[in-house]
């Protein structure tokens, strides 16, 4: 099983942005949409045709496995639902919240698409500015946890969101 671990912090963004370069085989720091994938949560082009129906990836932890890890861990996620059109280059990804901080889920088909996913993804935190974030993953399965409110100033709820899912 390989698991990958990065987190930053946006006042340092420059020097992660550096670090991340030079660590770019191995782990993610921060922000990113891949070039040409519409940002997280905005609406496809208009006249755009509809896109395809999403499925989750065999062989990896599913978005409701990952949430049931949450509340077993007396961790409350809220509001999680797929986003279209999918981004990061992951085959599926569901956005929501885990005692209010901003959470993707993303599943992938391959390692080539999530280490891509995970770079856009750090590069996008990185251009909004987030407190404190951390992209994660376990097999083909990524998790993206930000606290752009300041919601957990000493990173213990990020902690424990990370620690659920290693579990899996």
């Amino acid at each position: 099983m390989t698991t990958r671990r990065a987190s930053f912090d946006l006042a340092s963004t420059v020097a992660a942005g550096l670090l991340c370069l030079s660590l770019s085989s191995s782990a993610g720091c921060h922000k990113g949409a891949e070039p040409g994938a519409a940002p997280a949560g905005s609406p496809a082009a208009p006249g755009a045709p509809a896109a395809a129906p999403v499925a989750h990836v065999d062989g990896t932890a599913h978005t409701d496995a990952v949430e049931n890890a949450w509340r077993t861990a007396g961790l409350a996620p809220e509001g999680f639902a797929p986003l279209q059109p999918v981004p990061y280059g992951a085959s599926y990804c569901e956005e929501g919240r885990v005692q209010s901080i901003d959470t993707v889920v993303c599943e992938y088909h391959d390692q080539d698409a999530l280490a891509k996913g995970q770079a856009g993804l750090m590069e996008q935190w990185g251009r909004e500015g987030g407190h404190t974030g951390v992209a994660f993953h376990q097999k083909l399965t990524m998790i993206a946890v930000v606290d752009r409110a300041r919601h957990d100033p000493n990173g213990k709820i990020i902690h424990q969101v990370i620690d659920a899912f290693r579990k899996l």
